[in-house]
């Protein structure tokens, strides 16, 4: 016996389907997009702090051939660069965590979504 009811909550069953069958192809494809190995999370890492001391300390070395400030460009550049090295590991470590879990991740405003 078909009645409107029956036919009309196996519409909706199939809706539901549906709606669990994209979401799991979603989730299947973020996993297959955002799966990054420790190791290339390391050489990231390493490359944000290495590269951000590198620099500080060619331009201190510059300042101190320039000015002739001997040791001092050095040390107060160098200190930058590890400064800067330091914020870019974090704001890497901040991409990286939000590309593996968008769903506690905040959005462009810097909100959390509602649980």
């Amino acid at each position: 016996m078909n009645t409107p009811e029956n036919d009309d909550l196996a519409e909706r069953i199939a809706r539901a389907k549906s709606a669990q069958e994209q979401a799991e192809k979603k989730a299947r494809q973020h996993e297959s997009a955002a799966g990054v190995s420790a190791g290339a999370m390391a050489l990231r890492y390493g490359a944000e702090f290495g590269a951000s001391v590198f620099v500080g300390i060619m331009i201190g070395l510059g300042i101190d051939r320039f000015f002739g400030t001997e040791p001092w460009g050095l040390l107060s550049m160098m200190m930058f660069g590890l400064a800067a090295g330091v914020l870019g590991v974090v704001r890497a470590y901040k991409e990286l965590t939000a590309a593996a879990n968008p769903a506690n991740s905040p959005d462009k405003t810097g909100i959390k979504p509602e649980e």
